[in-house]
């Protein structure tokens, strides 16, 4: 009985993540109608270097948007460390920190690099429905022709 409701559980919080992930993506597509119509105002320009910084603050959110939809759809580490590597360059691009703020944030950036290759492997965890399915190169979660390119830079 317990089993049974835990399954149950589990897939309404799959249901779920998926609905909030079509909202997200229905969301990042009017933004981009928005932001498309928003680069052909030329009143918006008269700001300057202003004007441009909006613009990019606008698709990198659009971006992490998109990565985040990612996320929710398919559960593995390396669409995490992506989201946070948008999200940190959104600080880095937009934000206009104090420079050991700036350091510390290309510090982070270069620590979700190191993290993704080389503590990730191709035997990570993935959650579905039907319950935790171990990722590896036999699977068809991976491009074959991206693993075997991989494989052979790796070799050289």
């Amino acid at each position: 009985m317990r089993k049974k409701l835990q399954d149950k559980m589990f897939e309404i919080s799959y249901i779920v993540e998926l609905l909030i992930s079509v909202i997200v993506g229905i969301s990042v597509l009017i933004m981009v109608v928005i932001l498309v119509i928003n680069m052909f105002d030329l009143n918006q320009y008269s700001s300057g270097a202003d004007s441009l910084v909006k613009i990019l603050d606008d698709a990198i959110i659009l971006a992490i948007g998109a990565e985040l939809i990612k996320m929710l759809c398919k559960h593995t580490p390396e669409t995490i460390i992506e989201v946070l590597a948008f999200a940190l360059a959104r600080q880095l691009i937009v934000g206009h920190e104090a420079p050991l703020e700036n350091l510390v944030t290309v510090v982070a950036i270069a620590v979700l690099f190191a993290i993704r290759r080389f503590l990730l492997n191709r035997h990570d965890m993935v959650e579905t429905p039907d319950g935790l399915v171990e990722i590896d190169d036999k699977t068809d979660n991976f491009d074959e022709d991206a693993i075997n390119m991989e494989k052979e830079i790796l070799h050289m």
